[in-house]
Order: C-alpha cells, then sequence, then structure tokens
C-alpha cells in the first residue's frame, strides 16, 4: 500500500498547524504590545507558541522523513532537488533558532511569570518575538518552495 498520499497531507495540515501560530501571535502580540492583561496575555502566547510550534515542528519533521523515505529524493541533496535541499536547510535552522534562542528565552519568562514579577523582562520578550517572527517567516519561505518548486524544477 503507497502511503506517500496519506504522509503528504499529513505533511500540509503540520504546515497548517505551524503556520496558524501567525494569526493567534498577532493577536496576542498586539494585546501584549498594548499593555493589556500582560501577564495573562504572555502566558497564552507561550501556550499557543509551545503548541503550535511544538506539533507543526515535530509533524513536518517526521512526515517530511517519511516522504523522503518513500520517493525518490534525499537527504540535502542539492544536485537534483536545491528546492527540497533549501526546504530541509530551513528547517534544521528553524529548529536551531528554536532550541537556543526561543526555549531559553521562554523558559526565563515562565519564571518570571511562576514568580508573579510585577514587570516581565523585555528583552526575554523581544527574543521571543524576533525569533518567532524570523521562524514564521521562514515557514512561509519553506511553503513558498513547495508550492513553487514545480514551476522550476
Amino acid at each position: 500500500m503507497n502511503m506517500y498520499p496519506t504522509y503528504i497531507t499529513l505533511h500540509i495540515i503540520f504546515a497548517g498547524i505551524w503556520l496558524g501560530f501567525v494569526a493567534v501571535e498577532l493577536i496576542l502580540k498586539g494585546k501584549i504590545n498594548k499593555g493589556i492583561s500582560v501577564n495573562e496575555n504572555v502566558s497564552n502566547y507561550l501556550l499557543f507558541s509551545n503548541f503550535f510550534g511544538l506539533s507543526g515542528s515535530i509533524g513536518i519533521l517526521i512526515t517530511g522523513i517519511l516522504l523522503v523515505l518513500n520517493s525518490g529524493y534525499g537527504f540535502f541533496d542539492m544536485s537534483s532537488n536545491h528546492w527540497l535541499a533549501s526546504k530541509q536547510i530551513l528547517l534544521v535552522v528553524n529548529l536551531l533558532i528554536t532550541g537556543i534562542v526561543l526555549v531559553p528565552a521562554a523558559k526565563k519568562i515562565r519564571k518570571e511569570l511562576e514568580d508573579k514579577l510585577e514587570e516581565l523582562s523585555s528583552d526575554n520578550l523581544k527574543k521571543i518575538f524576533r525569533a518567532n517572527l524570523i521562524i514564521n517567516l521562514l515557514v512561509l519561505l519553506n511553503i513558498l518552495f513547495a508550492i513553487t518548486h514545480r514551476f522550476y524544477s
């Protein structure tokens, strides 16, 4: 039984989940910047960022590996499928940004929320906002590679 259509469908769903965070982020980030229930909205921001980011990125990673293993494509092969290798590199960059910047800053913000500090560290919040912006742009770029690769391959 050919599972490729199932994997591609799941891959698209996980990309949609990951991309769905962009809308949620815009709303929550706007409320945070306006000073509306900052601690509550920062907590929700971290919760949604964690849920959408984790489920989307892990889903994309697993289904992407399954797609490569069940097709004629390879990992990081720039000679014939530069669009796919570019997508794979961007995913690795996203995972690195998440692990190196996003997770440590989010842990610091969570600690501040647990300690019920009056004012949250704006540096950590800015790091999270910047990291999520970069991740979201790379996700959009990845989606554009996926949609347009048939036109330039």
